[in-house]
């Protein structure tokens, strides 16, 4: 009786739908990088009848959120992996979009503790030692032992971080890549995504786009026009989504201003941290074992700071022999997390501005709770921080730069920068999160943990899954979703002095730099 009572109510719900809204076959609820890709892949399959629903003034979700207004650079990569199987979702885009991306080289680095006095040799040191437990880890580990998080893996093969040093060294390998403390992070998640960075000759294979602002534009500016118009009535901007009615039938959207809109089908790609925070409404809710698995993962939080100083500050480097790459900074402090490392964002400073002699524009990540402090606290408080940082690097004498902030963590649309799969969450708890509620289906960088450490990759590599199993569920196959769309890599263990011929203590090196820079978040 029940049953049928709500069955009851969701028609009632679907017949007094606003008909001036029509009835679409699906509804995208959300125009970030995922939502973008389901819609082009539906278009390419011939479903033509969807409509975009984003809350946002435009197009382009957490991938342009890190691209501050006033700043001439944005760093934000796609991450390509070394695989050479074709169809390869993401190069084939890049390639389709004529976005260029390269082999990432080492670069140079410099460090000082909180007495400015130089530890660049002690921290080599450290990444030395990490690299040697990181070599016998991934020798070792076997995806049938028990999960455990990583911190405890490390100490298993002799990683004790106990100095300043130690964990600024430890605290760039976990926190800035992964967003969370390692004592927070699966170990057979680590191995899974690290993995994916390796050729199958065991060298270090990490492609990146880094273009400038524009260069994520141009990439959101592809995908739109692609198959949209401009502009194009099956995108609405500025509507939020409050309320999904759902069942085995069909689906009824409402939206803040009271519009109602309904589909046959429905890809939520909101944030995990959107649905953990149930800033959402589902009708019928969720049962227990949905809302465990949303909640059994973990929406990490990330700041990104962008200091620009109208003049040269670090005079000591050479632009001509450093072959314009970044120059990266790691700053040992005994506090974990605060301001541990930033870079030079040289190369992603659009040629139109003149930055020949009288430039220099800093990118640093921040993670955890500091992230969620500096994203709130007074931008006075932020820029005083960071010079005195600055000034321990290059001189009492260094003015105070222009600071900005990023603002993901507190947004509505995100509640978070990035999601992580913790030690104890299971491939079942991952399915249930993964599962279909009725006709919506989900989709975004929260639901493809696998192959690759950067979002804006595992969000296409999303839309392009959900968007095929939308497809079949729609011709009358599984409604189902499939594990993985693509299956992970097999391990590959880096050893010294092989493949990259610069062995697994500069790999390790390489990933930290590099990765940061390839960062999860957009």
């Amino acid at each position: 009786m029940g049953v049928l009572l709500l069955q009851l109510v969701l028609l009632a719900a679907f017949s007094s739908t606003d008909a001036s809204n029509g009835k679409h076959k699906v509804l995208i609820l959300g125009g970030g990088l995922a939502g973008l890709r389901v819609g082009q892949v539906l278009h390419q399959q011939g479903v033509t009848d969807f409509l975009i629903l984003e809350a946002d003034s435009k197009l382009g979700g957490r991938f342009l959120s890190y691209c501050m207004p006033g700043v001439p650079a944005c760093v934000s990569d796609i991450h390509v992996e070394p695989s050479l199987a074709s169809p390869h979702p993401i190069r084939d885009l890049l390639d389709n979009c004529s976005i260029a991306y390269a082999p990432e080289v080492q670069t140079t680095f410099k460090s000082v503790d909180d007495d400015g006095k130089d530890v660049t040799a002690e921290v080599y040191e450290a990444f030395t030692r990490l690299g040697e437990s990181t070599t016998s880890l991934w020798a070792n580990w076997s995806p049938d032992e028990d999960d455990m998080d990583l911190q405890g893996a490390f100490r298993i093969y002799n990683w004790h971080p106990v100095t300043p040093v130690d964990w600024a060294v430890d605290s760039l390998y976990s926190d800035i890549l992964y967003a969370v403390k390692p004592s927070e992070l699966s170990t057979h998640t680590y191995i899974s995504t690290l993995s994916a960075s390796y050729a199958t000759d065991g060298s270090l294979h990490i492609y990146t786009i880094r273009n400038s602002y524009n260069g994520n534009q141009e990439l959101v500016d592809c995908l739109k026009q692609s198959y949209l118009t401009d502009p194009d009535e099956r995108v609405k901007l500025n509507t939020t989504v409050t309320e999904i009615q759902y069942s085995e039938s069909g689906v009824v959207v409402t939206t803040s201003d009271g519009k109602t809109y309904e589909a046959d089908f429905a890809v939520a790609t909101f944030s995990l941290g959107v649905m953990q925070q149930e800033a959402v409404t589902f009708r019928p809710s969720p049962n227990y074992a949905k809302r465990k698995a949303i909640n059994k993962f973990r929406m990490g939080y990330y700041a990104l700071l962008y200091s620009q100083f109208s003049t040269r500050v670090d005079s000591s480097i050479d632009r001509s022999s450093s072959n314009n790459q970044p120059v990266h900074y790691v700053n040992v402090s005994p506090h974990r997390n605060v301001y541990h490392f930033f870079y030079d964002v040289y190369e992603t400073i659009e040629e139109k501005v003149d930055h020949s002699s009288g430039f220099n524009l800093f990118s640093s990540w921040i993670s955890g709770d500091d992230a969620l402090r500096v994203e709130t606290q007074e931008i006075n408080k932020t820029t005083a921080e960071l010079t005195e940082m600055f000034r321990r690097f290059f001189g009492k004498s260094t003015p105070e730069p222009k600071v900005f902030v990023s603002q993901a963590n507190t947004n509505p649309l995100y509640y978070g920068a990035i999601p992580s799969f913790p030690s104890g969450a299971t491939d079942e708890d991952y399915d249930k999160l993964r599962e279909p509620l009725g006709r919506v289906f989900f989709a975004g960088d929260a639901y493809y943990m696998t192959a690759s450490l950067n979002g804006a990759t595992r969000a296409l590599y999303s839309g392009n899954e959900t968007a095929m199993a939308v497809i079949e569920c729609m011709n009358g196959g599984s409604c189902a979703m499939s594990k993985f769309a693509a299956t992970p890599p097999e391990k590959q263990c880096p050893t010294p002095g092989t493949g990259s011929g610069h062995g697994v203590v500069a790999d390790v090196v390489a990933i930290v730099f590099f990765l940061a820079m390839s960062i999860l978040v957009y």
